[in-house]
């Protein structure tokens, strides 16, 4: 039996298809999760409920309360916003609690995000009532803010 060597020239085509095949299976496979990693940026987490929604470019806000909610004991609180496409001069929006302590969700000035912006905040809260404020100038965007009410155990 003869041993049949391919020769450098019979594997070239073999090779250039199989290198632009992979190469487009690459392209395919990192636009569909960049695309997938944009949209479960602005999906809530399951069992969150919305909180506020307030469309930015209507006008100047200065201390305005968005919603609140109440907590019966201490917990750990989370709080998930959404901000895509803002662009601000000023952004300010912050939890006001009991005995009017105020915490900073997020605070900046010359404010922009991409098509995926927003984040979460999470915070051991004592029982009482709070409401979001927001301080904002007006410019493009809408902010949307969900909470995952607590779960408290039962004594």
């Amino acid at each position: 039996m003869k041993d049949k060597k391919l020769s450098a020239k019979a594997i070239r085509p073999f090779l250039a298809t199989t290198l632009l095949t992979l190469s487009l299976l690459l392209i395919v496979l990192t636009a569909g999760c960049a695309a997938g990693i944009n949209r479960a940026g602005l999906t809530p987490p399951p069992d969150f409920q919305p909180l506020a929604e307030v469309d930015l470019s209507d006008s100047p806000l200065d201390s305005e309360i968005l919603g609140e909610f109440t907590l019966t004991e201490a917990a750990v609180t989370t709080l998930f916003y959404t901000l895509p496409n803002a662009d601000t001069a000023y952004f300010d929006l912050s939890l006001l609690g009991p005995d009017d302590d105020s915490l900073v969700i997020l605070h900046s000035e010359n404010y922009r995000t991409d098509a995926s912006g927003g984040g979460t905040w999470e915070q051991s809260l004592m029982p009482g009532t709070y409401q979001l404020v927001l301080t904002a100038e007006p410019g493009p965007g809408t902010l949307s803010v969900y909470w995952e009410a607590p779960e408290i155990p039962s004594k």
